[in-house]
């Protein structure tokens, strides 16, 4: 969330986006990309955050849902390796 959060363009719908969207943190906050499990889950569900995105910033958000859902729980996929390096390829076009 922290590389997603700092690629973003602070000027931009998506950046102005997370900041209405969690008023109770700092600016500082939200330009770091500090944020705790609930709230990353809350985007994930918050259909408004993916329309607030371009196309690099969706692609890279889908393929960072995915290794969440499909990485970082209890459960790993078969494909986890195929997954992180399709986020990583996305965030490199961020």
């Amino acid at each position: 969330m922290k590389q997603f959060t700092r690629a973003l363009d602070k000027d931009g719908r998506c950046f102005n986006y997370l900041c209405r969207a969690f008023p109770r943190l700092t600016s500082e906050k939200v330009k770091a990309g500090i944020f705790n499990g609930p709230q990353i889950r809350k985007l994930i569900k918050d259909t408004e955050f993916q329309n607030s995105m371009n196309t690099l910033e969706c692609a890279a958000w889908k393929s960072f849902v995915q290794v969440v859902n499909n990485f970082l729980g209890n459960t790993k996929a078969a494909n986890h390796a195929r997954l992180i390096s399709t986020m990583i390829e996305a965030f490199q076009k961020l």
